[in-house]
């Protein structure tokens, strides 16, 4: 059987387009001196982009597993989870580690697989396929800004790294909003994301006070940008320098 390929969070564009532009700039600057300098910053932004492409990468850093602990350490243990859904599943790495997690579960992946993406939903199921968890595991087409369900169909709800990617909806506290919706009374949520950076989702205890206004009373956000071990240059805000996880248990 073929072995699970879960692709690389940086897609080969961000590494590629400001490259080509950097080169085509550089030829330029033969004949205009001055282009010269947006070609060394199109080659810089490509340098940085391939440097992050190796660090989330298993032959890199690994980073992308380390992160995704981050949401899987964090999962209730020995509780009663028979149905879970992950939102943005990509290729479905942690729709497919909570169902290896949780025998008795059933886990929906969603996602809408846009263009200038490494993943597709036939690449999810190809892994669910490789890890053995085909049976149990089946991934939609959807947007998090509104989900596919009923109010109350899930005994966990799970999301990494998504809510600051999608577009269309500019307060994403709504997208946290959606994702608790369908999350049943009494169950569990964990969602990690850039909660910390300020310019996409305010100040953390203002973060907190707002969902706890929706009736969330367990609910906590950990930084976990230190012990996610994440390389110096990845800590730029809108990579993982942001990065926290919003846990908690849903009212009953």
């Amino acid at each position: 059987m073929d072995k699970a390929r879960y692709a690389n969070w940086i897609p080969v564009r961000l590494v590629a387009i400001p490259g080509i532009l950097s080169l085509l700039l550089a030829v330029g600057a033969v004949f205009l001196p001055y282009v010269g300098i947006p070609a060394g910053v199109f080659a810089f932004v490509s340098f940085y982009f391939l440097h992050a492409r190796h660090q989330f990468s298993p032959r890199g850093g690994d980073v992308q597993a380390r992160v995704l602990d981050q949401v899987l350490t964090r999962l209730p243990s020995g509780r009663d989870v028979r149905k879970v859904l992950d939102i943005g599943c990509g290729s479905g790495a942690l729709s497919i580690a909570i169902a290896k997690q949780y025998p008795s579960s059933v886990v929906v992946g969603i996602d809408l697989w846009g263009p200038g993406r490494e993943y597709s939903k036939h690449l999810c199921e190809q892994n669910a396929a490789a890890e053995g968890v085909a049976s149990r595991v089946s991934f939609l087409r959807g947007d998090a800004a509104s989900l596919p369900f009923e109010t109350e169909t899930f005994d966990l709800v799970v999301s990494n790294l998504v809510f600051h990617e999608v577009r269309g909806v500019r307060d994403k506290k709504r997208l946290i909003q959606e994702a608790l919706r369908v999350v049943k009374r009494g169950k569990w949520f964990v969602f990690q994301d850039l909660f910390r950076w300020r310019a996409v989702y305010g100040r953390s205890d203002a973060l907190l006070d707002v969902i706890r206004s929706w009736g969330i009373d367990q609910v906590e956000l950990v930084d976990t940008t230190a012990s996610a071990v994440i390389p110096t240059a990845l800590k730029l805000p809108f990579m993982l320098g942001s990065v926290g996880v919003l846990h908690g248990r849903k009212s009953a």
